[in-house]
């Protein structure tokens, strides 16, 4: 088993979270694992999925609400077999099941597929993989808290209300009679959205700040 710091100077060095199923996929691939994934349910969300890809046991575990209970009702590592959800989701292959905690209502698991040589070693492995997993986790959640920070685009209130008349199809002048400004100022203000988003056009700064939850039609 290799150092825990190469992997944890990896994970802190990421930018954006593009790059965390190559991460799963080196784990994959240098410790022969059938497979490595993470579920995670942030803010009572549908569960995100971060893998180097998929196998049917995986996506068998991932897929079942029987697994979230265990990650919310257990802290310590367990394989399948183990853990009582053999029973409600039988697979062919074992897998040692890492819980994590996260912030507020966050949980998740780190799910790491097992050939039947390696199963013997699962307890002694779970402590490492315990403290790669969280740093995932935290990982993931620097990376997300960038991302929504990027997403914002610093779009004023004024700004945001000529996108949105925009969106519905108003016109510039027309959203200068429901605003009551001029129509150079909703034009100031729509160039504004524009370049605030990096778009070419009105219609693009529109479909960014909608698919960004900034504005609704």
């Amino acid at each position: 088993m290799s150092q825990i710091e190469p992997m944890v100077r990896e994970l802190q060095a990421m930018t954006t979270l593009t790059e965390l199923p190559g991460f799963f996929l080196q784990i994959q691939q240098q410790y022969q694992y059938p497979f490595c994934g993470l579920v995670l349910w942030r803010a009572q969300r549908k569960a995100e999925l971060i893998c180097a890809g998929t196998k049917e046991d995986f996506n068998f575990l991932t897929s079942h609400k029987q697994l979230q209970v265990f990650c919310q009702q257990r802290c310590t590592p367990a394989l399948t077999s183990d853990s009582g959800l053999i029973e409600a989701l039988p697979v062919a292959d074992e897998a040692l099941l890492i819980p994590i905690r996260g912030v507020g209502t966050d949980a998740g698991v780190l799910i790491i597929g097992m050939q039947s040589a390696q199963v013997e070693l699962a307890e002694h492995i779970a402590w490492y993989w315990t403290i790669i997993a969280n740093y995932v986790y935290e990982a993931i959640y620097r990376l997300a808290e960038q991302a929504a920070d990027t997403d914002n685009f610093g779009l004023t209130s004024r700004e945001k209300s000529c996108l949105s008349w925009a969106a519905k199809g108003k016109t510039s002048w027309e959203i200068s009679q429901i605003l009551s400004i001029s129509e150079r100022t909703v034009n100031f203000h729509l160039g504004n959205c524009i370049a605030k988003t990096n778009s070419s056009n009105r219609q693009q700064a529109i479909c960014r700040c909608i698919s960004a939850g900034h504005i609704y039609i």
